[in-house]
C-alpha cells in the first residue's frame, strides 16, 4: 500500500456535502418543475469538480483521512500477522512495542520535542514496530521452509541427473535429464537467496531491538530532537531494504510451487528394490 495516492476528484464527487447539495439541488428542481435551479446545481458541480480537487486545503484533508485509512488497515495486518507468530517471535515484538510506548511517554515529557515534532518521531517509531512484526513473519515463513530442504539430497538428484544424461542414448531422455538439471539448480540458487535474505533480516530485526532501547535509554534526557530523527531516519533506511527483499521472497513463494525436496533412488537402488511399485 504504500507509495499509492488517493484520487482527489473521487474523493471531491463522492464527498458528503457534495453530494447532499447536488442531490437535494436536483430534487428540489424536479420537485417544483424549477429546470433553471437544477441547472445552476450542475453548472457549480462542474465548476466544482473542475477547481475542487486542485484546492489545496482540500487536497490536505484527502490526504489525511488516505493516510488514517491506510494506517488502519496497516494495523489490522500488523495485528493479524502478531497472532500466527510463534510464542518467541510474539513476545519479542510485544516487548519491542512496550519499549515503543516507553519511549512514546518519555518523549512527551521532555520539553525539547515540540508538538509536531513529537508526532513525526512517534509515526517513525511505530512504524519500526510494525516492521519488525512484518520481517518476523517472513523469518518464520523462510525458516519452515528451509527446515523441510535437504542440501545434500538435492545435490545428489543434481548428480543422478548428470549420470542419466551422459549414460542413456536416447535423445529425448537426455533433454528431459538436462531440464530437471536446470530446475534443480535453480531451486538450489532459491534456497540460497532465502537463507541470505533470513541471515540479513534476523540481523535487522537485533539492529531494530538494540537500537530502540539504545534510544529508551537517551531519549529522556536527549537535548536535541534531531538525534533520534536521524537515528530513527537510519534504522526504517535500512528496513525498507530489507523488507523490499522479503516481497522479493513473498513471491517466490507465491510463484513457484517450492515444494520439500523429496529422496529419489537411483537406477542401482531401484533395481535392488524389485518388490516397490511405483503408482501410476
Amino acid at each position: 500500500m504504500e507509495g499509492d495516492q488517493p484520487s482527489y476528484l473521487k474523493a471531491a464527487f463522492l464527498n458528503v456535502y457534495n453530494l447532499s447539495l447536488v442531490g437535494g439541488a436536483v430534487a428540489a428542481s424536479l420537485a417544483s418543475g424549477e429546470y433553471v435551479m437544477g441547472a445552476l446545481a450542475l453548472g457549480a458541480e462542474a465548476l466544482w469538480l473542475l477547481f475542487g480537487p486542485d484546492f489545496r486545503p482540500f487536497k490536505r484533508a484527502v490526504d489525511r483521512m488516505h493516510r488514517e485509512q491506510r494506517d488502519k488497515e496497516e494495523r489490522k495486518r500488523i495485528d493479524k500477522l502478531m497472532e500466527s507468530l510463534p510464542e518467541r517471535e510474539w513476545a519479542r515484538a510485544h516487548a519491542l512495542d512496550e519499549l515503543r510506548k516507553e519511549i512514546e511517554r518519555d518523549m512527551q515529557q521532555n520539553p525539547s520535542f515540540k508538538a509536531i515534532l513529537l508526532q513525526s518521531e512517534l509515526d517513525k517509531l511505530s512504524k519500526l514496530e510494525m516492521s519488525f512484526v512484518s520481517l518476523a513473519s517472513a523469518c518464520v515463513r523462510a525458516e519452515t521452509y528451509l527446515s523441510t530442504t535437504d542440501h545434500r539430497e538435492l545435490s545428489r538428484q543434481i548428480e543422478i541427473q548428470k549420470n542419466l544424461e551422459s549414460s542413456v542414448k536416447d535423445p529425448t531422455a537426455q533433454q528431459i535429464a538436462r531440464k530437471n538439471i536446470q530446475v534443480l539448480q535453480k531451486r538450489t540458487e532459491t534456497i540460497k537467496d532465502i537463507e541470505n535474505f533470513l541471515a540479513r533480516a534476523r540481523g535487522q530485526m537485533n539492529l531494530i531491538e538494540n537500537s530502540v532501547r539504545l534510544l529508551r535509554d537517551q531519549v529522556l534526557t536527549m537535548a536535541n530532537p534531531d538525534e533520534l530523527g536521524e537515528q530513527l531516519d537510519d534504522l526504517i533506511t535500512g528496513v525498507e531494504a530489507i523488507q523490499a527483499s522479503a516481497r522479493e521472497q513473498e513471491a517466490i513463494f507465491s510463484r513457484v510451487a517450492l515444494e520439500p525436496i523429496a529422496p529419489i533412488a537411483d537406477a542401482g537402488e531401484q533395481e535392488r528394490a524389485p518388490g516397490k511399485r511405483v503408482r501410476s
